[in-house]
């Protein structure tokens, strides 16, 4: 098993999860359908769980986490209400019921802002850029210039911004305030599909061109 970076992908969306050693166990990046039972076959202890935003899709095995691992769970607190209520599926055909978040920590991020912060032996730059998800956060980690987003840029695209609590005005401003800036060589790790490079993205992406206009 690669001890640097694993990823596992679950769910009716085919959400990506990451995986990564911390300082006493795991740190895992959001928590698709079908994580908890990967972690037992595998026999891997998650200590931290780091939660991009509240969306169904990234945080259905979470509570699960926290009972069978005794995880911490961070978030940004623009998600908490979502977070310990989560919306019904249902109506958009998905079965099955996410369960509840009671224990959260929350990030330390100021809105529409970023922070330096340290996690479980890593060294973490947050930003916080809503548009896809009131309380979406990119963790950035300079160390190994990776990047874990989950729906704000995609390889060749961008988070939904026509659901609840969306705005393309933030979701395009904060990219290109915040992630763009950064080395072209950045790894991108989305929360769909496959990874990408901030330089990629930065010359090739369609919703990131200068006419768009935001």
């Amino acid at each position: 098993m690669n001890r640097e970076l694993q990823t596992f992908v679950g769910g009716p969306l085919q959400t990506n999860a990451y995986l990564f050693p911390g300082k006493d166990g795991w740190i895992c990046v959001d928590a698709p359908q079908g994580i908890a039972a990967f972690l037992r076959e595998k026999k891997i202890r998650v200590e931290t769980l780091l939660l991009t935003h509240g969306h169904f899709d990234h945080i259905w095995d979470a509570a699960l986490l926290v009972s069978e691992h005794q995880a911490v769970v961070y978030a940004h607190p623009a998600d908490f209400p979502i977070l310990h209520h989560p919306i019904g599926y249902q109506k958009y055909g998905i079965p099955g019921k996410c369960p509840p978040l009671e224990k959260l920590t929350p990030l330390p991020l100021p809105p529409h802002g970023l922070v330096r912060w340290g996690c479980s032996g890593h060294e973490f730059i947050l930003y916080h850029i809503p548009g896809h998800c009131p309380g979406s956060v990119a963790y950035y980690e300079p160390r190994c210039a990776r990047l874990f987003d989950g729906d704000i840029l995609f390889a060749g695209g961008v988070g939904r911004w026509d659901i609840p609590g969306g705005s393309r005005q933030d979701l395009l401003q904060g990219i290109r305030r915040y992630l763009l800036p950064l080395p072209p060589q950045t790894k991108v790790f989305p929360g769909h599909g496959r990874p990408t490079t901030i330089g990629s993205e930065r010359e090739t992406n369609p919703f990131l061109r200068e006419e768009e206009g935001i």
